[in-house]
């Protein structure tokens, strides 16, 4: 299906497309609503002083019609999946070829992006020349009635209303006549102008307005009309090339702002494929994040476009082989942990100027606070990250591998931070599940000298007089509590027992009725506690006798 309707159209299906008609799937339509989401206020694991509030991450995995369509649940534990919502605010669904021109996101990536509060954008694609793009197909594309409307368009947003998917990301790469880039920037325009409140139209920085392909790496003179042309808001946002200098984003940002815009309109581009030594590859480039911002520790030039951080998927190499071995999930799962918590593989630790002392990789994490969408009851988690080699029912297994991105619960704000000079080492376990295919495992590696704090989740849940709190866990050995930290500074501890199965306790939260649950945490005591495996976290609106 991955180059087929409901995905993909080409130009001439999608004037043809209608919501009831063969080129439609109901089974891809999302009816989850896109959740409001609040920012870490801080203090806390995110440390504060390297943070800037205003600026947005773009998700763009390369190739998502390779190895994400899907609408039902799979047979197969190594498909991709992605764990970090917290830290990105748009999932681009880049894709496309020469003749499938319009790709349309999976309805499963949707979901769970839409509950955690992340936008999706689909792909309308026109390809180099050199890879099979025509002026042909820019042109069939392009038509335009004798009023200034664009079919197309039209049709772009109805398919992103029907869906229920987030706008569009145009990356228009064919060179063509100045007649027909004219048309284009029209186009973009109107585009923008008839989407409804909400969606997002953005454009890559490819074609200029005479039609040339030519990328800018920056926003320019040259290209700022396809943002913003005088008082006409051609684009929501711009998407950069990846060759960018410091000096260039510092003048694109000026720019932008002379011209009525803000900076993080821009999406500066990280092209994070680890075989392009141009760009700014996996942890081969690791000094692109501060060069992205003022004087190394200041606010951002822009908004951060991640392309291909898919290389945990299927560059091999360093990054192991998980799409063709699933016993290489470690490495899968490291990929993306090293990607947004640094060399450390710590939320908590670090600054951008200790990492240019010693020329680590950061993180996105130094530059991005943590967002979430956990601000009311019922929350509850098993810790499941929408695959498995087991499928779990109440901590019996009763399935063998299995991958659906529609069944990811919320997962941990911050992965992983704790505290900066405990030595421990967590991550998903996925031979131990309470519920789907995983759970927490948290290990300490060396002796506590002081206690510890696992930060786990960003929260705004107001407790009431029968709020109740269920854990679910294995602890072989006394040491671990949860720990609610409050608006108002204050804290809850809840100790788990030493139990070598799993084993439930719960609380009733009402004499904390009135309070507003702001983080919670595992804490462990010092000393050198054995592993541990969280199964359930559940806060209700109800609350069961003690356990």
């Amino acid at each position: 299906m991955a180059l087929s309707p409901p995905f993909a159209l080409g130009v001439e299906q999608l004037f043809a497309w209608k919501a009831a008609g063969p080129l439609a799937d109901a089974r891809n339509v999302s009816r989850v609503p896109l959740a409001s989401r609040m920012l870490d206020p801080g203090p806390g694991p995110d440390p504060a002083a390297r943070l800037d509030p205003r600026v947005r991450v773009l998700f763009a995995p390369d190739g998502m019609n390779n190895f994400a369509n899907y609408l039902v649940p799979q047979r197969r534990f190594n498909l991709y999946t992605f764990t970090h919502w917290a830290q990105i605010d748009v999932l681009s669904w880049f894709a496309g070829a020469a003749e499938h021109n319009v790709m349309i996101p999976a309805r499963p990536w949707v979901d769970t992006a839409h509950r955690n509060g992340v936008k999706v954008i689909g792909t309308a694609f026109f390809a180099p020349r050199a890879w099979g793009g025509s002026a042909k197909t820019l042109k069939a594309f392009l038509r335009e009635d004798g009023e200034g409307r664009f079919p197309a368009a039209d049709r772009l947003v109805e398919i992103a209303r029907h869906y229920g998917f987030d706008g569009w990301l145009i990356n228009q790469e064919t060179d063509v006549s100045p007649e027909l880039g004219g048309c284009m920037a029209r186009f973009m325009a109107y585009l923008t102008r008839i989407a409804p409140p909400g969606m997002e139209i953005h454009w890559y920085d490819a074609m200029l307005p005479d039609g040339r392909v030519q990328w800018q790496n920056a926003y320019d003179p040259r290209n700022a009309a396809l943002l913003q042309d005088g008082a006409t808001r051609v684009a929501d946002a711009m998407f950069l090339n990846y060759q960018w200098t410091p000096a260039g984003l510092r003048a694109g940002a000026a720019l932008a702002e002379a011209r009525g815009r803000d900076r993080y309109a821009l999406f500066i581009g990280a092209d994070l494929w680890p075989a392009r030594d141009n760009a700014q590859r996996a942890f081969g480039n690791k000094s692109w994040l501060r060069d992205l911002r003022e004087q190394g520790d200041g606010p951002a030039l822009g908004s951060v476009a991640l392309f291909a951080p898919n290389f945990n998927f299927n560059a091999g190499g360093e990054f192991g082989d998980f799409r063709a071995d699933p016993r290489d999930v470690k490495h899968f799962y490291d990929g993306e942990t090293r990607l947004f918590a640094g060399d450390d593989r710590n939320m908590a630790t670090g600054n951008s100027t200790e990492a240019m002392r010693t020329g680590a990789w950061e993180g996105l994490a130094a530059l991005v606070p943590a967002r979430s969408a956990i601000a009311k009851l019922p929350f509850e988690t098993s810790f499941n990250t929408g695959h498995g080699l087991i499928n779990a029912r109440d901590g019996g297994v009763v399935g063998g591998p299995w991958h659906d991105m529609a069944r990811q619960d919320p997962l941990p704000s911050w992965q992983f931070a704790h505290s900066p000079a405990a030595r421990l080492e967590i991550g998903y376990d996925f031979r131990r599940a309470w519920q789907g295919g995983s759970s927490l495992r948290v290990l300490p590696a060396a002796a506590l000298h002081a206690p510890a704090e696992v930060p786990l989740f960003l929260t705004n849940l107001s407790i009431g007089a029968r709020t109740g709190l269920s854990v679910t866990a294995i602890a072989p050995s006394p040491g671990y509590a949860l720990r609610l930290t409050m608006a108002d500074g204050s804290e809850s501890l809840h100790p788990l027992a030493a139990t070598g199965a799993w084993r439930e306790r719960r609380w009733c939260l009402g004499p904390l009725a009135g309070k507003a649950i702001r983080r919670i945490s595992l804490m462990i005591e010092r000393g050198y506690p054995k592993p541990l495996n969280l199964g359930k976290i559940a806060i209700q609106g109800r609350c069961s006798p003690a356990g």
